[in-house]
């Protein structure tokens, strides 16, 4: 009797192997340099790659690096034992009032956005501006951000604010913002300003705003071109 159970449950586990039960997801974890490890290598049909990470600094770099590739952005917050009841239902679905992905990413890159600039040193108001201009007409300033020449992001109340990076030690603006931002292929202020404050690997890991000071235009441009072409 002991036997023909033992044979039964044998034959049950041999239709079984192999199979991966509903509802069961894998996961992987990569040795060393993650970016080397998955270089060259074929995701399988439906794999899907997350990266994970508990140091602020990481994560503020990572949403940075990934801006506008991330489907969903989770934050897990780990309890200490003991912290976790089961609470009745709530009456009200709060799921129903949670934004989707797409609104999530639209706040997720206005928060990098500002990160951006915060790191880029801050930003002018008008005033500030007028008078590193030499007191220039309000138009004056205007026809510059409307001509590339001078670039402007929506500051608080959603009035002008200008990066400080774009201005020179003795108040004239970089020259080659205007061309940067045709060879970007953009008229979105925050991408521009986000490719001129980051390090490039096509220039050597420097800013772009910083060759653009020292009168390497071309180089910076021919960066934006190919920046521009790989993000379009």
């Amino acid at each position: 009797m002991i036997d023909k159970t033992h044979s039964r449950k044998s034959r049950s586990s041999a239709k079984t192997r192999g199979k991966t039960p509903l509802g069961i997801v894998t996961m992987f974890t990569m040795k060393g340099d993650a970016i080397k490890a998955l270089s060259g290598f074929k995701l399988p049909a439906g794999a899907k790659v997350a990266i994970v990470s508990s140091r602020p600094e990481s994560v503020r770099e990572i949403r940075k690096t990934t801006l506008g590739r991330v489907a969903r952005v989770t934050e897990v917050i780990e309890k200490e034992p003991g912290q976790v009841r089961a609470d009745s239902k709530p009456l009200v679905d709060r799921s129903a009032f949670e934004p989707d992905a797409r609104s999530r990413a639209m706040l997720e890159g206005i928060r990098i956005a500002e990160e951006d600039l915060r790191d880029a040193g801050g930003a002018y108001d008008l005033d500030q501006v007028r008078t590193l201009m030499r007191g220039v007409s309000r138009q004056a300033v205007d026809k510059r951000v409307q001509e590339g020449s001078l670039l402007a992001v929506p500051g608080p109340s959603n009035r002008r604010s200008y990066p400080t990076l774009q201005f020179n030690r003795d108040g004239t603006v970089v020259p080659g913002l205007k061309a940067v931002r045709e060879a970007l292929q953009t008229s979105n202020p925050w991408s521009v300003l986000n490719f001129l404050s980051h390090p490039d690997v096509r220039l050597d890991n420097r800013r772009p705003i910083d060759l653009l000071k020292s009168g390497n235009v071309d180089i910076v441009l021919d960066a934006a071109r190919r920046h521009g072409e790989q993000g379009a």
